[in-house]
């Protein structure tokens, strides 16, 4: 505590000598015997710092008890010494710089310095100085503060030399990391681009892991399908054949293409044939399996239809199912995949050269393993499809991606087959390119296709008279919707001239029967409008006139010809429109939509308490349009259905709502004959519902 007190004051006393002008009477050339203030000069004695006065030329005058007692020296030996005498060599440069910056600055900087005591040991310090100032400025004396930091310097030289060892280690560790990562990146890039469907599952038939081919072939996200069990994907058809795949699994450790129907998200189901083998973990115990499900709808489609390759198509398979069965286990999970795949599968080098293959690719081209390794893979390809692999092997290597290319494969015997074949990319720890390549067998599918391309020149016949009948009901239609109009305009012509009592005064029961038949009219009228315009956006015949249009002004006048209508009903309308929002659009069509979707609101909304939100603002590179209502809502799996043509919402014979299901039809037509888009949102049934716009700005 007193030597903290005592440290206190020699910073007090430092900065009084800095800061405020003390008199002090010193003797040009001689040493100062000691400082006026008694007080200061017992802090300057009893301080545990080690501090000393120079002249300057850096001559010692004076050192207090602890700098002597520390050094060794008593005063004697000190006094008018340099005191660059008592720094290492390393080290005086540093000093001789500060000592300048000292004299120049009046105070100099705080550095970290190594001194040699009387007995030539040494000690790191930490050294400040200043210039003492006299009454009339004209003193070169200086004040030097030096605390002893050796402790604090051990500690941060060990420090660094833990860093130093640390940083080693981790290195070593990272590099045999980065070996592990490497091989288990090989694996996981072919299990998951293999075009086969893969999962893994645990010992309860829990799925664990999936492939992306697996997720997307049955509908779902990959997050999806994590824990879910096997029976969830599974047809009911195959309920049963999905337990003996599981007691052959439990008495062999496999299976080998059984063939199972899958279950997609939304319902349907679709044949496969599935292989799998056991993993183990590290201690040998285990944990689960790995499947392979290949999706054989074609081949199953084909062997429907084409009845007598049916017993071919069998024995094949089980031929198949023979040699799969003969694969043996891997020693991890991958590369069980690779080599029991009933896929052929071979590794290559950016020149083409096999590095690796699995037994089904060895054993179907008629060699043993190790003959593969080293060949081309224009050893394996038939002359005919020579040039389509080199223009393959180019892409693969410019970076592009190798997905389903047909190419006729040769035997050691010389007898070629058709394949689809598949490729992606990965980087060994070399940094060279390589290819796992995947090459499906399509005999069977190629033998169906000749088949099914000889009814296509009869199907395209049928095709083209269906094009013709297509083509005659679009222009009866056009015709019909033409003539059912013409007879329309007079009726609504006499029926406003009869309301006006052009011919004679009419009763209200006559006015009332009037306004039903003009509504009528209205509505058979736009009915047809509407028939035309749907059939002008099918065949592509719309015709827009874009002009520029601020759309604010178009929507004020939309809004206020709506105005009566809505104060009939009782509904509020409410607007929030941004000014100045320029398009290029074609103002009649847009008030067509825009009118065709405010009174589909009114009609839904309820009366008297009904409101209508109209909001215009900008939303990017478009303007955004929304019409809200507090209407009966839309339930959120019908909400894309109701731009399909005829749809409706209420589609039974007491529904409370008209409308031909064809005004969102035109509606959307319209705005993407814009180049825009248009969609629905609600939040369900009895919570309103919302239509958006979105039309390219100016």
């Amino acid at each position: 505590m007193e030597s903290a007190t005592i440290r206190v004051y020699v910073v007090q006393l430092t900065n009084i000598l800095l800061t405020k002008s003390v008199s002090i009477s010193i003797q040009k050339k001689m040493i100062p015997p000691h400082i006026s203030d008694l007080k200061y000069r017992t802090f300057y004695e009893m301080t545990p710092d080690l501090v000393c006065t120079l002249d300057e030329n850096g001559i010692i005058l004076d050192a207090n008890k602890r700098m002597l007692e520390h050094f060794g020296y008593s005063k004697s030996e000190v006094v008018g010494k340099l005191c660059f005498d008592f720094v290492m060599p390393e080290y005086k440069k540093m000093v001789l710089d500060g000592f300048n910056e000292m004299r120049e600055k009046g105070i100099g900087p705080l550095i970290e310095i190594q001194l040699v005591k009387k007995n030539n040991t040494t000690f790191f310090g930490l050294c400040n100085g200043a210039k003492i100032w006299d009454d009339i400025e004209t003193s070169n004396i200086y004040l030097i503060t030096i605390q002893d930091v050796s402790l604090i310097h051990d500690y941060v030289e060990k420090t660094k030399h833990a860093e130093k060892e640390l940083e080693k280690k981790y290195n070593e560790l990272k590099k045999a990391y980065d070996a592990i990562m490497m091989v288990e990146n090989k694996y996981q890039n072919l299990y998951e681009h293999s075009p086969d469907l893969l999962r893994t599952i645990d010992l309860n038939g829990v799925i664990i892991n999936c492939n992306k081919s697996y997720a997307q072939n049955l509908g779902y996200e990959k997050n999806e399908i994590m824990g879910s069990s096997i029976l969830k994907h599974t047809a009911d058809r195959s309920y049963g054949d999905l337990k003996k795949g599981i007691t052959e699994w439990r008495l062999s450790g496999m299976i080998s293409n059984r063939e199972i129907w899958l279950k997609r998200k939304n319902g349907s189901s679709f044949p496969t044939l599935f292989s799998g083998n056991n993993l183990y973990d590290e201690n040998g115990h285990l944990i689960g399996r790995t499947v392979a499900f290949r999706d054989i709808s074609d081949i199953y489609a084909a062997r429907t239809r084409i009845e007598q390759d049916q017993k071919k198509i069998n024995e094949q398979y089980d031929d198949l199912k023979k040699i799969n069965f003969l694969l043996a286990e891997s020693e991890t999970r991958f590369r069980s995949l690779y080599d029991t795949s009933p896929d052929l599968m071979r590794t290559i080098d950016s020149d083409g050269n096999i590095t690796d293959c699995n037994d089904a690719y060895a054993i179907n081209l008629g060699y043993e393993k190790q003959e593969v390794i080293g060949m081309s893979i224009f050893d394996h390809t038939a002359e005919k499809n020579m040039d389509n692999m080199r223009q393959i092997f180019g892409e693969w290597k410019s970076g592009q991606g190798i997905i389903n290319k047909e190419i006729w494969m040769k035997r050691k015997d010389g007898t070629i087959f058709p394949t689809l074949l598949s490729a992606t990319t990965f980087y060994e720890g070399d940094n060279q390119m390589r290819s796992n390549t995947i090459i499906k067998d399509i005999t069977e599918l190629y033998n169906a296709r000749k088949k099914i391309e000889e009814n296509e020149a009869h199907i395209r016949a049928q095709y083209e008279q269906l094009r013709i009948t297509d083509k005659s009901k679009e222009e009866f239609l056009t015709m019909i919707t033409h003539e059912l109009k013409t007879p329309l305009v007079p009726i609504q012509g006499y029926v406003d001239i009869l309301l006006t009592d052009a011919f004679g005064k009419i009763t209200e029961a006559q006015r009332q029967r009037l306004e039903i038949i003009k509504l009528n009219a209205h509505t058979l009228s736009k009915l047809m409008t509407d028939l035309l315009d749907v059939q002008k956006i099918e065949i592509g015949q719309l015709r827009i006139s874009k002009e520029r249009h601020n759309l604010v002004d178009v929507m004020h006048g939309i809004i206020e010809n709506m105005r009566p209508t809505m104060k009939k009903y009782g509904i509020d309308m409410l607007t929030q429109l941004q000014p100045d929002l320029f398009c290029f659009c074609d103002s009649l069509r847009l008030e067509q939509v825009i009118n065709n979707l405010l009174n589909n609101a009114i009609d839904f909304c309820p009366k008297e308490n009904g409101v209508i939100i109209i909001k215009l603002y900008a939303d990017g590179k478009n303007a955004k349009i929304i019409v809200k209502d507090n209407g009966i809502g839309i339930s959120k799996n019908k909400l894309d259905q109701i731009f399909v043509k005829f749809y409706q919402i209420d589609t039974s014979v007491t529904r409370e709502h008209g409308g031909s299901g064809l005004g969102l039809v035109v509606c959307k037509g319209i705005i993407e004959a814009h180049g825009g888009k248009i969609w629905a949102e609600s939040e369900g049934p009895g919570k309103g519902s919302e239509i958006h716009m979105l039309l390219p700005l100016d």
